[in-house]
């Protein structure tokens, strides 16, 4: 009686351990259990978002007190902002716009004497309005666009564990094409704000179509009058 009441206990823990066993196995011990949905239209899309940001560097032009021109070393500053900016020719500066009034024309002419020196190197210059000003200076702004790939693009190829059964794309994919499109457009504004197509010059076609109509020039005219 005593051996047939230990075999039962044994037989019953047996059973209890195994219960214990696959259920913890089935909540988390399985590889890939955590993972309870397939590729759908949602899910298994490739598309990496490409983040523009705006930023507007600025640099300070000093002018010493009386004086509204500048020196060889402000001139020298200004020029290597430009060049660590990449300001291509025909792109649009900002210059300040500082108060005219009780500076008896020195704040016009400092102004006027750092946009025309902008300009005659190939710069749009446009005033700016701020609400700070500073004295003996004026700031340079040139506002920008900075295109950025998404941000699990830069931890490169890897592949997670647990992810093959769902047939769900690698979290990857997708960057090398988001990264190329970076890279190359030529502004980035134009991912967010798209310029404007200028008016087309129709001359061209239009006289293409009116040598048709004529048939001047036409091959099978040609071969047709022999």
């Amino acid at each position: 009686m005593q051996r047939t009441i230990i075999g039962k206990s044994v037989t019953w823990t047996s059973v209890l351990v195994l219960g214990a066993l696959l259920t913890a196995c089935s909540s988390s011990g399985l590889p890939g259990s955590d993972f309870k949905e397939t590729a759908t239209t949602q899910n298994a899309m490739l598309d990496k978002k490409i983040n523009v940001e705006r930023v507007t560097p600025t640099v300070v032009v000093n002018f010493a007190t009386g004086r509204a021109g500048m020196n060889d070393l402000e001139r020298g500053k200004l020029l290597g902002f430009i060049e660590a900016q990449q300001i291509g020719f025909g792109e649009k500066v900002e210059v300040e716009l500082p108060p005219f009034q009780g500076t008896g024309g020195l704040s016009e002419q400092r102004f006027g004497g750092l946009a025309a020196y902008l300009q005659e190197r190939g710069f749009a210059v446009t005033p700016r309005v701020t609400n700070e000003t500073a004295e003996n200076s004026l700031r340079v702004y040139f506002v920008k666009y900075i295109a950025t790939v998404d941000p699990i693009c830069e931890q490169g190829w890897y592949k997670p564990k647990h992810l093959g059964h769902e047939n769900l794309p690698l979290p990857f994919m997708g960057c090398s094409t988001a990264s190329a499109l970076a890279g190359m457009v030529a502004n980035p504004k134009d991912l967010v704000d798209p310029a404007a197509m200028s008016p087309a010059d129709g001359e061209r076609a239009a006289k293409a179509i009116e040598k048709y109509r004529s048939g001047a020039g036409s091959g099978s005219t040609a071969a047709s009058g022999q």
